[in-house]
């Protein structure tokens, strides 16, 4: 199972003044997936949303390392 996970990134004051927080959202691929998706550190991948649902693919312009 993968467990969508928020994190605070940074706070940021608008021209308002008011304080605004901005989080990244992580998903952790398991070891065996990336491994079987030959996926390496660092490599760029582009996502789509369709239907409701997130694809993930290797960038085209991305080579394998």
């Amino acid at each position: 199972m993968v467990k969508l996970q928020k994190h605070k990134a940074y706070t940021y004051k608008a021209d308002s003044g008011e304080e605004i927080d901005h989080y990244k959202y992580l998903i952790t691929i398991p070891e065996s997936a990336i491994t079987e998706l030959e996926w390496k550190p660092g490599q760029e991948v582009d996502l789509t949303i369709q239907d409701k649902e997130l694809i993930l693919k290797p960038s085209k312009g991305e080579k394998k390392n």
